[in-house]
């Protein structure tokens, strides 16, 4: 469903992101992980044919993104990490509006508008306008307008971050339920719970590069630890991700390249 393969993106001089390869395929989850400045939210936005890389090459379902972004933006659900909704329209009219520019045919996005709403515990609020919203409450909407169009790649940059315990747990069932369905995912995020819950395959990243991308036991044997025995516990993702980019502590500030 997703091919990247050498990405790169330089923004002047700054070497946002480097020959980062990966593939997702129907089903699948892949979870990047990276501080601040990693390159996770220029790598999505080349992957949601937003941006264009200055090298390699983004296809989603067979489809090169530098040739038909556009193409390539109707397969795929982008949720940024900044909202960017109406604030002057209701949540209703905003998912409508962009249902109807998804081309969901009326009564289909009307319904699936219901029932999202529902999810999101959102139905008494739907007729408000949207400035009236709290961060979290925004966020559910704009999880909402990804995936309205149920696209076959959803792309999302930190999903829960503004979200409380009850609401994360109802977005992370939400995924997996459009994973089950065969919908591909990329996920960026600071949060190592959502990572093991949600991930097959986990992409650490650190200054635009990608030091190591796989499944647990890939990433475990990448970092070098052991279990440790005094608890007879296997390293957790973050002693796994702290490891492997202390490992590559030399690379961290090289953005010149």
């Amino acid at each position: 469903m997703l091919e990247v393969e050498g990405l790169a993106k330089r923004y002047g001089e700054v070497l946002a992101l480097k020959d980062l390869t990966v593939s997702v395929e129907e089903g699948e989850c892949l979870v990047l992980l990276g501080r601040n400045g990693a390159g996770k939210t220029t790598a999505l936005r080349c992957m949601a044919g937003v941006l264009l890389p200055t090298a390699g090459t983004v296809k989603v379902d067979g489809i090169d993104a530098a040739d038909d972004p556009a193409a390539v933006r109707a397969r795929v659900g982008l949720m940024p990490e900044v909202p960017g909704l109406y604030e002057r329209m209701s949540a209703r009219a905003y998912l409508d509006h962009f249902g109807a520019i998804y081309d969901v045919e009326p009564p289909v996005r009307r319904r699936r508008i219901e029932e999202l709403l529902e999810v999101f515990e959102l139905t008494d609020a739907g007729d408000r306008w949207l400035g009236t919203f709290s961060k979290g409450m925004r966020q559910k909407v704009a999880l909402i307008r990804a995936t309205l169009h149920r696209p076959r790649l959803i792309l999302a940059d930190e999903p829960t971050s503004a979200l409380d315990p009850d609401s994360a747990r109802r977005a992370w069932i939400y995924l997996k339920d459009l994973q089950r369905d065969g919908c591909a995912l990329v996920i960026c995020t600071h949060s190592m719970e959502e990572a093991e819950h949600l991930a097959g395959d986990i992409g650490i990243l650190s200054a635009g590069r990608a030091l190591a991308v796989g499944n647990m036991v890939e990433l475990r044997r990448r970092s070098g630890l052991k279990m440790r025995q005094e608890v007879r516990d296997l390293p957790t993702l973050q002693d796994i991700y702290l490891a492997i980019v202390d490992n590559h502590r030399d690379l961290a500030e090289v953005r010149t390249a």
